[in-house]
């Protein structure tokens, strides 16, 4: 591995669900509240199908959580954004956030860039309650942490 300077720019982790407003988007601020500075790593997200039918441009109880944890969240929270090829080709890693429900997207995608990516499994509102998904989402972050600063 290649250590990292003042001059070069962070790694980059992609969190990717469906649509970007909920799950990635939490795992996304989570990595980068959390993230030691000088650690080298930035988190960003995307979605495999953004709905326009969202309340907003993120949702509130990723706000809400962020908050109760004593992290500020962003003053201007950014829409959801849908993944391009630009995306999974400049993105360090790629996590898509269930399993089950990503695991066709990814395949979609063809090798190799389906390859690439790491299957977590955090399942979306229909299937876990909110707590339960952010709480995971809480222990997959951090357990991403550790292994990146052991690696280093």
């Amino acid at each position: 591995m290649i250590a990292e300077t003042q001059e070069q720019s962070p790694r980059t982790v992609l969190m990717v669900c469906t649509g970007n407003y909920y799950r990635s988007r939490y795992a996304e601020l989570l990595f980068n509240a959390l993230a030691p500075a000088g650690l080298g790593w930035r988190a960003d997200s995307r979605g495999f199908a953004p709905s326009p039918w969202n309340s907003g441009p993120i949702a509130a109880v990723v706000l809400d959580r962020l908050a109760a944890a004593g992290f500020a969240p962003p003053a201007a929270p950014r829409p959801p954004l849908r993944i391009t090829p630009t995306d999974i080709e400049s993105a360090d890693m790629l996590i898509a956030l269930d399993e089950k429900e990503h695991r066709p997207y990814v395949e979609g995608l063809g090798q190799p860039w389906a390859s690439r990516f790491r299957l977590w499994v955090v399942p979306d509102l229909h299937e876990w309650p909110v707590e339960r998904a952010l709480s995971a989402i809480d222990d997959e972050v951090r357990a991403l942490l550790a292994e990146i600063s052991i690696s280093r």
